[in-house]
Parts: structure tokens; C-alpha cells; sequence
């Protein structure tokens, strides 16, 4: 087989399509605006603006911060596919799935047994926690290019939950009072004045290792649908060169 057909193809206009992903654009700027949507929703409901007050303590959550940041992410996202361009930022992009798939499972795995809420807010405690994550990773999976990321991404893509830790700990240690009830600490496996430095570190160690490796899953994910892109793209190539043969 001529290798020099299969290289023309891939790099055809027909061949760069194959990208293992979905070619259309008003399916995904519809599903990055619904994501906005839906992100901007649980977190409107989750400061109380539809009860004509503002909650301004809620944004001392990790939650809502990685919502804000996927509502804003997708917003621009789809206005910059609007105009016709490509995924805007994939290296940046790939942070903002991690931390919000960060949120989904820590709240599933960790969290879920601690907060009780009713009506909207249990509404938006799913909308936040289950409904965004979700759709941000199907976002991902259906209508990014693959294999783009390099070895070195993941380690980047930790920083925001690794920055909101930080964050929540000079907070704290300047006096300040970040969860519900009087609680210094946003969260129990956080809480040092409960569980003691010692045992937090531990805890942030073993999220942080956690987070690291599910980025390297992610990052695998990438390189094997990329890997069958570049797969189908030389299957087609074949089909046409011997079609092509045939018919001389």
C-alpha cells in the first residue's frame, strides 16, 4: 500500500473530519449552552436570587466555584463555535472537566450523606452535583477533537481544586468562617479543628493523588479515541486506494 495515499488522505479535508468526534456545530453549541444553562440555574437557585436575597457565603464552596467556572467556560465555548472556530482553549477545557467531575464524585462518593436540603435546593443539589458533571464530560467525549493533550496535562489540570484548597486554608487561618453553621471548614474532610492538620494533609494527599490519576484517565481516554480516529482514517484510506485499484 502507498503510505503517501493514506498521509494524503488523513490530511484531506474528508480525512481531518474523522476526529472521533461529532462534525456538528449547532448540536454542539446547543449542548454547551444548555451546560451554561443549567450551570448558571443551580447556581441562582443555590444563592437565593429567586428569593430576591443573595447568599454570597455559598461561593465559599468548591461547587459552586467549579460551576461559575464550567457556565463561564461553556458560555464562551459556544459563542467561539458560534462564529464558526474550534474548541476554544482544549488544554484549558480539560481543567474545567476534571474539576467539575471532581465535584460530581467527591459529593456522590464523600459528600452525599452530609447535606439534607428540600424543594429547589435539592433541585439545584443535582443540577450542580450530577446533571453539570455529567454533561460536561458527555461534552468532552462527543464533540472534542482528540489527541491533544500531552502526558504533562493532567498535572495542570489539577490546579483549581489544589488552588481552592489553598485558598480555603489562608481564608481560614485570617479568621474566617467558610461552612454552614458556625463551621470554620467547607468541608468535614477539610476540617482541621475536628480531624487535626495531620490527618487533613493525609486526606488532601489522597484527593490530590486521586484527582491526578483520574486526569491520567481521562488522558487515555483521549489517546485511545485518537488512536481510533487515526485508525479509521487509514481503514478509509485502504477502501479508496483499492477501489481505486480496481477500477484502473
Amino acid at each position: 500500500m502507498n503510505r503517501s495515499v493514506i498521509r494524503g488522505y488523513r490530511e484531506s479535508p474528508e480525512g481531518s473530519r474523522k476526529k472521533m468526534k461529532i462534525n456538528n456545530r449547532f448540536l454542539s453549541v446547543l449542548f454547551k449552552t444548555l451546560i451554561s444553562t443549567v450551570a448558571v440555574w443551580g447556581i441562582l437557585i443555590q444563592c437565593g436570587a429567586f428569593e430576591g436575597v443573595i447568599r454570597w457565603s455559598v461561593f465559599n464552596y468548591y461547587t459552586l466555584l467549579s460551576n461559575v467556572l464550567c457556565a463561564l467556560y461553556f458560555a464562551a465555548a459556544a459563542i467561539r463555535e458560534k462564529i464558526g472556530r474550534d474548541t476554544l482553549l482544549p488544554s484549558l477545557k480539560g481543567a474545567v472537566v476534571l474539576a467539575i467531575a471532581v465535584t460530581g464524585l467527591v459529593y456522590h462518593f464523600m459528600l452525599s450523606g452530609s447535606f439534607e436540603m428540600q424543594g429547589t435546593m435539592a433541585v439545584s443539589n443535582i443540577l450542580l452535583h450530577y446533571v453539570v458533571p455529567v454533561m460536561a464530560v458527555t461534552d468532552w467525549l462527543l464533540f472534542d477533537t482528540k489527541g491533544r493533550y500531552s502526558w504533562k496535562h493532567p498535572l495542570f489540570w489539577v490546579l483549581p481544586p489544589v488552588v481552592y484548597f489553598l485558598w480555603a486554608a489562608v481564608r481560614v487561618a485570617g479568621g474566617a468562617t467558610l461552612g454552614y453553621g458556625g463551621n470554620r471548614y467547607p468541608y468535614p474532610f477539610l476540617d482541621a479543628d475536628t480531624l487535626g492538620w495531620g490527618r487533613v494533609m493525609i486526606n488532601v494527599s489522597v484527593l490530590l493523588l486521586f484527582f491526578i490519576v483520574l486526569g491520567y484517565v481521562f488522558y487515555a481516554i483521549d489517546r485511545v479515541l485518537a488512536h481510533c480516529a487515526r485508525k479509521t482514517i487509514e481503514n478509509a484510506a485502504n477502501k479508496q486506494m483499492l477501489k481505486k485499484e480496481t477500477e484502473d
